[in-house]
């Protein structure tokens, strides 16, 4: 079967939507440093793209290329630094690559964060897609920055789409279930938003794939934003630990972040939840489900 899709980054996330897109039928190669690490029945290649694509097989795509590409980069650190020589370097040699061997995918996207976000929203408003809201953090900076360089610099022709998930978590992302372990919350009257990696990977799938005009950019997020010590007080009672810690005291503190993030574009494309809160999310976690890959 000759490959289709060309996934530029298999980390945990990476690799899940990898995963997806093969059991959906198609072929596809996945870029990493460490090849080895790359499951089948995704093809592994291993590479560096801050330069350059390393050596690939033909696709059935235009020029030989792949009709779908995937860019979901790990930036392996919290720096402005590490995020420049990923987003912004990484994304640019990627799609100088491209252009240079005269490919020309039919729908091209890029996993951001909702770091690329402002956070100077206050009280419970709802923010989606049309905020304007600038980034506040040189991290977010870079991010919206890399953003703007891709959609800008796909080939004509190629349906560019941008997706800013929330905060990811899911098997083996269990720092806030530890917190809550230790009855150590920090700043819990923030407000929080996540999805479960399955759902953001699925989401990803969905906007590659559906027949549907896809909008350029899409929040994942589940349905309900919540403070963090009710995610906290939740899980609490479902580890069997005292859950006075995040109960007391409640709104004593000015939260640092009240952003609720919506989910309505997303869901508008006909896009279904597998955990549409923190409840079943976290639920399937303690429970044992999936595994997060290497």
């Amino acid at each position: 079967m000759t490959a289709d899709t060309l996934l530029i980054g298999a980390g945990d996330l990476g690799t899940e939507i990898g995963l997806r897109l093969a059991a959906a039928g198609r072929c596809v190669v996945a870029v990493r440093r460490r090849a080895a690490l790359v499951p089948a029945p995704l093809v592994g290649v291993a590479g560096d793209v801050s330069d350059r694509l390393p050596d690939l097989p033909a696709f059935d795509g235009a020029g030989d290329g792949p009709r779908l590409l995937v860019i979901c980069l790990t930036a392996g650190g919290r720096s402005e630094e590490r995020y420049r020589a990923t987003f912004l370097d990484g994304v640019d040699a990627v799609l100088r690559d491209v252009a240079a061997r005269g490919w020309a995918p039919e729908r091209a996207l890029f996993v951001s964060s909702t770091g690329a976000m402002g956070h100077a929203q206050n009280g419970d408003a709802w923010v989606d897609e049309t905020s304007s809201e600038a980034a506040d953090t040189p991290t977010g900076r870079v991010l919206a920055e890399a953003e703007q360089n891709f959609l800008a610099g796909l080939p004509v022709g190629t349906r560019g789409i941008v997706v800013r998930p929330s905060g990811l978590y899911g098997p083996g992302r269990e720092w806030f279930i530890d917190q809550v372990r230790a009855g150590n919350l920090a700043d819990p009257d923030r407000m929080t938003n996540r999805i479960h990696r399955d759902d953001a990977a699925a989401a990803v799938v969905h906007l590659l794939t559906v027949s549907a005009e896809a909008d350029e950019l899409y929040l994942l997020t589940d349905d309900a934003p919540a403070p963090a010590r009710e995610v906290a007080t939740f899980l609490a009672r479902e580890l069997g630990v005292d859950t006075e810690p995040f109960t007391g005291h409640e709104g004593a503190a000015r939260p640092s972040a009240t952003r609720r993030l919506s989910n309505a574009r997303l869901r508008g494309t006909g896009f279904t939840l597998t955990y549409p809160t923190f409840r079943e999310g976290y639920a399937s976690i303690l429970a044992g489900e999936g595994e997060r890959h290497p």
